[in-house]
């Protein structure tokens, strides 16, 4: 019970911050609503999200909505919100959900104006968008007073440990999934005694069976809409990073997984041992891109995962994969257990008796180091391999990277391995890679 009241201290507004969020929501709404009358605009403003459900940190992020009758196109929306964002919001810098709409800065508060159509239900043919005003109603209807503190005890702890927010950066919990855990299992302790015992397939609901099947590793039927899984963005390497935490909690209760030490910079000698001890550790340095993250980061792990498919292909054996964006560069780091591969490889060819067997044999003869064999029922040829190096091999096999969209005009990549890994503008993503504690173990 302290080391909750400790956690709340630190995270619950004070009543003088509410008092100044509860007036940046006003006044937000009033001056929207004032330019729908000015201006013969049809939409209406709705409060969602943690404030609208009293489930919100400190700092925490307005979400509006504009409401529009069903009969306005889309890209008419769209553009009433985005002239309404420019013209009201500080930085307001445009985004995409499945409507766009704009963020920026309200009240020294960050803000999301966001367009949405005015339906009757959160199930049928409508957008994630659209169905979020039937999430905080169903929220506000359900979840006790007493249990709000409960979600924001929850939020910090999947912030603390780094999987708090849906994004494509976190790919972990939504703050609607944490309210609708706290809903199934009634508390912030109880949630976690549950998932301390949780294998690798979670399935959830509360009210409804699922109106479909789902794939994912983690699924929560959605109260709103039994068609929909709310636990969709978790990745499967979150979902583990949450049962372990919980399973450490549960053992050892302490502030740490909520307010981790900060990750200390890698000294340059523990650097040097690293790389070291770990020469198969190459790193692959991709232009900024002027995108939000939301774009950027599923093209940067689309491109970090074909990296790391190539490295497997080819024998090196990869072991762990770190992304990294930040200021302008975007980095992708492979740490493998092969370094440099063997001077000669066996090329394994068709079956005795196919149609590409002849070719086969005339390609081959008197080219490799061997003649072609037979062995168990195909031919093969033993071949002197050119590249064997990581770095060497990775350029070689460069246009072969399933790229994403943002990084297709890129012609001679910049990779880096051995000692210019100790530039100090790697040391941030060097860090995370080779720091293996967990957060709480710092």
């Amino acid at each position: 019970m302290e080391l909750k009241k400790e956690i709340l201290r630190k995270i619950v507004p004070s009543a003088d911050e509410q008092r100044r969020i509860d007036k940046a929501v006003d006044d937000l709404i009033q001056t929207t609503k004032e330019i729908a009358e000015s201006r013969n605009l049809s939409f209406k403003s709705l409060l969602v999200g943690s404030i609208a459900k009293g489930t919100h940190l400190t700092d925490p992020d307005i979400d509006l909505f504009l409401k529009f009758p069903t009969d306005v196109p889309v890209e008419e929306i769209g553009r009433i919100d985005k002239e309404i964002g420019r013209e009201i919001l500080e930085k307001p810098e445009e985004r995409y959900a499945e409507h766009a709409y704009i963020s920026g800065v309200w009240q020294g508060l960050r803000t999301d104006l966001v367009p949405c159509y005015d339906i009757l239900s959160g199930r049928g043919k409508i957008s994630a968008v659209d169905r979020t005003p039937f999430h905080t109603k169903y929220v506000q209807e359900y979840l006790r007073a007493h249990q709000k503190n409960e979600v924001r005890i929850f939020k910090q702890f999947l912030r603390g440990i780094g999987a708090y927010g849906a994004e494509a950066k976190i790919q972990g919990f939504s703050g609607y999934l944490c309210e609708i855990m706290i809903l199934k299992f009634g508390g912030f302790d109880r949630v976690i005694a549950a998932a301390a015992k949780w294998k690798a397939q979670v399935r959830l609901q509360l009210d409804e069976e699922a109106s479909r099947s789902f794939d994912e590793p983690f699924v929560f039927v959605d109260p709103v809409d039994p068609s929909r899984n709310v636990a969709s963005p978790i990745s499967i390497e979150k979902l583990d990073l949450f049962i372990r935490a919980c399973r450490a909690y549960n053992k050892k209760p302490s502030l740490r997984f909520f307010f981790p030490k900060i990750r200390k910079a890698i000294s340059d000698s523990a650097l040097t041992k690293e790389i070291s001890s770990f020469p198969g550790t190459v790193l692959l340095e991709l232009p900024g891109l002027d995108v939000v993250d939301d774009v950027l980061w599923p093209q940067l792990r689309k491109t970090g995962v074909s990296v790391f498919e190539i490295f497997e292909r080819e024998g090196f054996r990869p072991k762990k994969l770190t992304l990294d964006s930040d200021a302008g560069k975007n980095l992708i780091i492979v740490t493998c257990a092969v370094s440099d591969l063997p001077d000669r490889y066996v090329h394994i060819g068709p079956p005795k008796g196919s149609p590409e067997a002849e070719n086969f044999l005339n390609k081959w003869r008197r080219r490799g180091i061997s003649e072609p064999v037979l062995k168990k029922g195909r031919w093969q040829v033993e071949v002197e391999r050119k590249e064997r190096a990581l770095k060497d091999v990775l350029l070689k096999q460069f246009s072969a990277i399933r790229l994403g969209k943002g990084f297709r005009q890129i012609k001679k990549p910049k990779i880096s391995s051995g000692k210019d890994l100790m530039l100090k503008k790697y040391r941030k993503a060097l860090t995370m890679h080779f720091d293996e504690r967990m957060p709480w173990e710092r």
